[in-house]
């Protein structure tokens, strides 16, 4: 399979065709549910008849020329875990159901929201379906890659992706596909994932990912990958591409065959074994399920190199210089192609404030107030929310800024939040197991594990002020939570962005 021995070492079904599954001890009105024929076979079940998952540690580890990639899985709760204990109600009118909290699990669902989530598992391929509860059943697949029935889980993920179009569940279930595939050496499986991508919300994913996918299927780089990139690439002057995309593509093509002899770049040409030692590394989040630790890991960064970086961003710069003569040229012939020019409803967007989803996400956040996880998320909301109006209006910034700081000041409570409810969630199950299984799985208990945007958003919003030491303090920070729970990644993350601004307040100093 070329490229992926050389990173990774070696090694439609009819919506209504659903499967009864027994269900004579659920404490629910159910006489019997039924899920779709796909899933039959990936439900992770924790007692019954049915019974298949029993809790154990797991590692693996593939290393090959500075390419480390670890997966552990311990015996903490699977978050898609099914046990025919927990109560189960009927719900006719899923939307009056209050939607499942961020990172949810089965075992915290409510009845009600249980009977939603079986509603989704005999019907998930319908985009009507809660993108929360879609990503319960998503955990248990994403374990199927692991240590599982591989094949049909990929399939089902890629008629899930084709679907769903939220963002989150597009780049996880993307470098999940992308990964486990080329660990197991599975390029025909890749190449069906490649195939799949044929609505633009499927590429919402690392572009250094996309070109890994490319190289591992010995695929080039087409025209129209090239200008999608083009930032990856570090050519920045979008203009003539975002107005006269029909234009840029065809000058583009035209580049490509005078330049290279063909209207396509081959990737691997610029990809000597040497070279792969010499790239900096990407981190790239793999898995979303709380239950798989080490779930980040570092892959080469493609777009780095030096060779391949010049050879495209040649090939822009020099279809943006065409362009733009071809553009004087049509002008003086009275023949200007009409401008793309962006949705209205964008600009709506930015220059009015919308006081309705305010109001909403206020809401949210007061019922929040009690739960930490909970209003942690809805703090993030918040953040999102008045940054995307800062430039209306400057108290909307500092708005932000509040907001970033009390996220920061919560987070000794999101860890004591998330362990409490890891722990009652194993206590939930506790018939299944012994004394001393149910005390090991609870001692299992990790940390809180996720990127927290505040501290991002903190830094950005600091240099782009020029206030370069309140950035620092920020980058200390993240620097000091990250070591606490280990995430290392994002530890060199903040570090790196440190020194760059310690950098910036020397050349003042000077």
């Amino acid at each position: 399979m070329g490229i992926l021995s050389t990173i990774f070492f070696k090694k439609d079904n009819d919506r209504n065709n659903n499967v009864a599954i027994s269900t004579n001890n659920v404490q629910s009105n159910f006489n019997a549910l039924t899920v779709h024929q796909d899933l039959k076979d990936l439900l992770w079940i924790a007692d019954g008849p049915n019974k298949n998952y029993i809790p154990k540690d797991s590692s693996q580890t593939i290393e090959y020329e500075g390419i480390r990639i670890k997966f552990s899985s311990f015996s903490s709760q699977e978050p898609s875990l099914i046990s025919i204990k927990l109560p189960i109600k009927k719900v006719n009118n899923p939307q009056d159901i209050e939607r499942p909290s961020y990172f949810p699990t089965y075992a915290g669902l409510t009845e009600e929201q249980r009977g939603v989530y079986w509603n989704l598992l005999r019907d998930p391929y319908n985009d009507k379906n809660d993108i929360g509860y879609v990503f319960i059943l998503y955990y248990g697949l994403e374990r199927h890659l692991l240590e599982g029935d591989f094949e049909n889980a990929f399939r089902v993920i890629l008629k899930l992706r084709d679907v769903y179009d939220n963002a989150s569940f597009q780049s996880y279930s993307a470098c999940a596909l992308i990964i486990t595939c080329l660990i197991r050496q599975r390029e025909d499986l890749l190449a069906e994932f490649y195939q799949s991508l044929d609505k633009n919300y499927e590429l919402n994913f690392s572009d250094n990912l996309y070109l890994l996918c490319k190289m591992g299927l010995q695929f080039p780089l087409t025209a129209p990958d090239i200008i999608r990139m083009a930032k990856t690439f570090e050519f920045s002057n979008q203009n003539y591409i975002k107005k006269y995309p029909d234009l840029f593509l065809k000058t583009m093509t035209e580049t490509m065959q005078t330049n290279l002899g063909a209207e396509e770049l081959d990737i691997n040409k610029y990809m000597k074994d040497y070279v792969w030692r010499d790239l900096p590394k990407q981190s790239i989040p793999i898995f979303s399920n709380i239950s798989i630790q080490d779930k980040s890991i570092n892959i080469p960064l493609i777009s780095e190199n030096f060779k391949l970086k010049k050879a495209i961003y040649d090939l822009l710069e020099q279809t943006h210089k065409k362009v733009k003569i071809e553009l004087a040229k049509l002008r003086k012939e009275g023949a200007t192609p009409t401008e793309k020019r962006a949705s209205p409803t964008k600009v709506i967007e930015v220059l009015s404030f919308d006081s309705i989803q305010e109001k909403e996400l206020l809401n949210q956040y007061k019922k929040a107030c009690s739960n930490a996880i909970d209003k942690h998320f809805a703090l993030i909301a918040l953040q999102d929310f008045y940054y995307k109006y800062r430039k209306l209006d400057s108290k909307y910034l500092q708005i932000c800024i509040d907001y970033c700081n009390e996220d920061i000041d919560l987070l000794p409570q999101v860890q004591s939040q998330y362990i409490r409810e890891e722990k009652e969630n194993i206590k939930k199950l506790s018939s299944m197991y012994s004394k001393r299984e149910v005390a090991e799985q609870i001692s299992a208990i990790g940390t809180f594990n996720g990127n927290i945007p505040a501290f991002k958003r903190l830094a950005i919003i600091f240099e782009k002020n020029k206030e370069y030491l309140k950035a620092i303090v920020v980058c200390n920070q993240a620097i000091t939570y990250y070591e606490g729970i280990t995430m290392y990644d994002a530890v060199a993350e903040f570090e790196q962005r440190k020194k760059k601004l310690e950098s910036k307040v020397t050349k003042i100093s000077k």
